[in-house]
């Protein structure tokens, strides 16, 4: 009996001291995850922080700037910057509201600024530096926050402890409020095309009626991008869409990425990452060589917009046509809209990125897809296609026209016919209420080397 007892006492401190080791280890393990995913936060927000300090300085060289060469190197680097700090600003864990108002305001910069480039030879006017001012002050106030965050931080401010709940939005996030504003008024200048900005005011109706866990959003991203390793979940994000969200690490590249809790849909894919453009081997360069390089880029654009196509049908989303394209730093931007019928549908937009060297995916952006992708039904027509065309200005040489819907400013979205042409060197696009005949927006674009942009 007494032998049995001791081995009794044996075992069972065994046990207990396998236990003990096993939960420090635990316990060591969590401790080492939580303290990477700090460095990772605390590392994203310092890079921010330089970004943002960065484009203070370059900006305030705008309004003393009077020459276009230099003009046009400062623009360059706000455009650098900008791509950094959206890039920054998806890897820190923000509430998905504040995370698209922040990195919304970084792509309109950075187009705005692509557009002084390519336009009027990089000279600024002075509407242009009536816009500038407006900007200088607004990044400065954003400076002026994010310093003070990065000051909470070495006081001993852990980010990954102020992350908020399921129902509440953390500190950290609560902290960027103050960084938001709908003040600046860009000119209606829209980098990406046309209608590219069609989620105000809207409910989420694109997205299918089930829910799933984190687990099964991990296996959807490594289907996906056929990767079963270098996947790391950063945990789930509350706003307007509840995602799960995951850093993607392949081909040496990161990609932040994230998937909705609500539909398993792919909201966002985003990467800094741009091949370097690939340099000449001859100094001497041709006519005939521009031109074949020339038709060899176009080329390119026309694979990537492969790319992009062949992507959203992997991931089920059919009929998706490139309905414009702009080429910059090395990598295209495309905008998808489906196209049924014969109609486009362009509060449907999806927004792709893809690297001109490698043909590779490194952007993706399908906000407003989520919010209005339904199926329409009774889109009839009123009046013909000839009897809009006669309500357009005699001065417009029309090259193409086609039906569509497209968003109103503030909600909801009408059938119209689109119509393009030129008047004085200039390009224009013309919506007519296909029921109405009235007009429903005038656009003018600016034919660049990198595309279009649209005024």
């Amino acid at each position: 009996m007494k032998k049995a007892f001791i081995i009794t006492v044996s075992i069972l401190s065994c046990f207990v001291l396998v236990l003990g080791l096993t939960l420090f280890a635990t316990r060591q393990n969590l401790t080492s995850t939580s303290a990477n995913l700090e460095s990772m936060y605390q590392r994203s927000l310092y890079e921010l922080v330089n970004n943002v300090n960065n484009m203070e300085v370059e900006v305030s060289k705008l309004l003393v700037s009077n020459d276009a060469t230099s003009q046009q190197r400062i623009l360059s680097n706000i455009k650098q910057q900008t791509g950094e700090a959206e890039n920054s600003i998806s890897l820190l864990p923000i509430n998905s509201d504040m995370v698209f108002e922040t990195s919304k305001f970084m792509n309109k910069l950075n187009g705005y600024c692509t557009s002084l480039i390519n336009y009027n030879d990089a000279k600024i006017s002075d509407n242009d530096l009536s816009t500038i001012e407006q900007i200088y002050e607004y990044i400065n106030n954003i400076k002026i926050e994010l310093n003070k965050i990065i000051d909470k931080v070495m006081q001993g401010y852990r980010i990954s402890e102020n992350l908020g709940s399921d129902t509440e939005i953390g500190d950290f996030s609560e902290s960027f409020k103050n960084i938001l504003s709908d003040t600046i008024a860009f000119p209606s200048l829209i980098y990406d095309g046309p209608f590219s900005d069609s989620t105000i005011n809207k409910t989420i109706k694109g997205l299918k009626d089930f829910e799933i866990t984190s687990d099964e959003a991990q296996e959807f991203v490594k289907e996906i991008f056929s990767s079963e390793e270098n996947l790391t979940y950063l945990g789930e994000t509350k706003g307007r869409f509840e995602t799960f969200d995951f850093v993607l690490e392949q081909n040496g590249q990161k990609y932040y990425v994230q998937v909705t809790k609500k539909g398993k849909f792919l909201l966002t894919l985003s990467s800094n990452y741009v091949s370097k453009v690939q340099e000449s081997t001859s100094d001497k360069v041709t006519t005939d060589d521009v031109e074949e390089n020339e038709d060899y880029a176009q080329d390119d654009v026309k694979k990537a917009i492969e790319v992009a196509k062949a992507f959203a049908k992997k991931l089920g989303i059919e009929n998706m046509e490139s309905v414009w394209s702009a080429k910059s730093d090395n990598a295209v931007y495309i905008n998808l809209a489906p196209v049924e019928d014969n109609i486009v549908f362009y509060p449907d937009l999806i927004k792709a990125k893809v690297d001109l060297n490698t043909q590779t995916l490194i952007g993706w952006e399908a906000s407003s897809y989520a919010y209005n992708h339904v199926e329409r039904e009774d889109l009839i027509e009123n009046i013909t296609i000839d009897e809009a065309r006669a309500l357009v200005s005699k001065n417009l040489k029309i090259d193409n026209q086609r039906l569509c819907v497209i968003p109103l400013d503030y909600v909801g979205e009408v059938l119209a016919y689109e119509f393009s042409g030129e008047y004085n060197g200039y390009r224009y696009y013309l919506y007519l209420d296909a029921n109405t005949g009235s007009q429903v927006r005038v656009l003018r674009v600016v034919q660049t080397s990198q595309g279009e942009l649209v005024l």
